[in-house]
């Protein structure tokens, strides 16, 4: 398999790479291409790195947690030394999954933007404000197609024309900057992706309902992305 083209899928060849999971061939070709590309060579340098960091931060101070732990409510060593492997074991197992979720797992969009009634609603009437809004939507939805077919800097076009619109709901306007942060993130541009990300951090009265895990999704990947660029 050679070098992906897409930066998520590069990043996890880079994951299959570093956790052994390739074939001679497939490792010959990383390798080849740490050769010749010194950014990727530090990309990949940067990964290990991270996993290393985070082994130190984390799964190290659980792990002496655990140790002091077992050490109070045992007196023999042979079972606080298999109790402290398999915390260990499960703790490195866990932290990993949860890295791999948030890296790898796309965003999950609520549907309910796509209501037909609102639509319908709009289909009939030629007033100035409902010719605003169903380009609005035009837009919008142009975006998702283009989101889903990795034309991102298209994506981010049309979820910025959106949100220039002063014609449209609430509701509608923070699907549109939802949207546009995940466009943003995955054309590569990380800060602009979390200047959006950041007017949701302590937002009370919200209406699109993005749920938790995929706000740490992208607080995630943004984080990565940051780092990485």
């Amino acid at each position: 398999m050679k070098r992906p083209t897409d930066k998520q899928q590069e990043h996890e060849w880079i994951e299959r790479y570093l956790s052994g999971q390739m074939t001679s061939d497939e490792r010959a070709e990383v390798e080849a291409e740490r050769q010749t590309d010194p950014d990727f060579d530090n990309e990949v340098i940067l990964l290990k790195r991270t996993h290393e960091l985070m082994k130190e931060a984390f799964l190290e101070q659980r792990a002496v947690a655990t140790l002091k732990q077992l050490q109070q409510q045992s007196r023999q060593r042979t079972q606080r030394i298999r109790l402290v492997r398999r915390s260990l074991s499960g703790v490195v197992s866990a932290g990993f999954m949860l890295i791999l979720y948030l890296s790898v797992v796309p965003v999950v969009f609520p549907d309910s933007e796509n209501d037909i009634n609102v639509t319908r609603s709009l289909a009939d009437d030629s007033s100035t404000v409902a010719v605003v809004q169903k380009r609005a939507f035009n837009q919008f939805f142009e975006g998702q197609a283009h989101l889903t077919e990795g034309q991102y800097a298209l994506a981010v076009k049309n979820f910025e024309q959106v949100l220039r619109s002063s014609d449209i709901r609430p509701y509608f306007r923070e699907a549109a900057q939802w949207h546009l942060a995940v466009a943003y993130l995955k054309s590569g541009e990380p800060d602009k992706a979390e200047r959006v990300y950041a007017q949701f951090t302590q937002c009370i009265d919200c209406e699109y309902p993005i749920k938790t895990v995929d706000r740490w999704k992208i607080w995630w990947q943004i984080k990565w992305a940051q780092w990485l660029s």
